[in-house]
């Protein structure tokens, strides 16, 4: 459960931002998308599938990347 401490002098827009901000944190947001519509179990698994090759093929970029610094380096480029 969220809650958020009050003070006395804070302005309404601090405090707005405070909620949204641990609303955000705590994932409320991402069920309450998630569970505005039905998704059949097949098509979600087949979103995650997807999901997880994009993401592997980012974690693929990202290391090439890292060689090809660290051998630029290396070499003294």
């Amino acid at each position: 459960m969220i809650t958020i401490k009050i003070r006395p002098k804070d302005n309404f827009n601090r405090i707005l931002s405070r909620f949204k901000a641990s609303v955000m944190a705590e994932g409320t947001m991402k069920v309450v998308r998630k569970k505005s519509f039905f998704q059949k179990p097949s098509l979600e698994k087949k979103l995650k599938r997807e999901e997880a090759q994009r993401q592997r093929k980012k974690d693929e970029i990202k290391l090439l990347r890292k060689i090809e610094s660290e051998e630029s380096d290396w070499r003294g480029n």
